[in-house]
């Protein structure tokens, strides 16, 4: 006999607004560790890749208004020129929500791939800000911290779905 519930995609759930904050903060915390003189140009940001995964697994919740913001605290905490990081990040999640129902269908590996340039658009921003306010761009090895970046979005993808899905949460589409 045939059943009669709807057949089709789970309907999805939202994400606890606690564990999409508490997972920014921590991000925000690993962006404050102390660097080794060479190892500073390979820190990814943090707080730029878990935004980056929020904005494509939680888009209703976590978009450009709260990427802006995110960069305006990366700004404050970094002690940068203010709004450095928020037109970055902005132009990051733009390109996130862009290409989001592309993303969701990538495993992460693939993911990685497809955010490496948004990861080079965040930092041609940072520079061209920097530079328009009379900062020199100094060195090339600034942008070493794209390729950090994007392989640390496998493990924070990997792990922050896998925290999704242990409590029962599905992604939004």
């Amino acid at each position: 006999m045939k059943s009669l519930a709807p057949q089709g995609p789970a309907i999805p759930v939202a994400t606890s607004v606690w564990w999409i904050v508490a997972s920014l903060l921590l991000g925000l915390l690993f962006n404050l560790l102390p660097w080794g003189e060479t190892a500073q140009w390979w820190r990814p940001d943090f707080v730029l890749v878990i935004g980056l995964f929020w904005v494509v697994h939680q888009p209703h919740r976590v978009g450009l208004g709260v990427m802006w913001s995110l960069g305006l605290l990366t700004d404050l905490v970094d002690g940068g020129m203010l709004g450095q990081h928020a037109i970055g990040y902005a132009l990051a999640a733009v390109g996130a929500l862009l290409l989001q129902r592309r993303l969701l269908k990538f495993n992460a590996w693939q993911q990685a791939l497809q955010i490496l340039p948004l990861l080079v658009l965040e930092k041609l921003a940072n520079v061209l800000t920097a530079t328009f306010a009379g900062h020199a761009f100094s060195d090339v090895r600034y942008l070493l911290s794209v390729l950090s970046g994007a392989l640390l979005w496998i493990p924070v993808a990997l792990l922050l779905q896998r925290a999704r899905g242990s409590a029962g949460n599905t992604d939004s589409a």
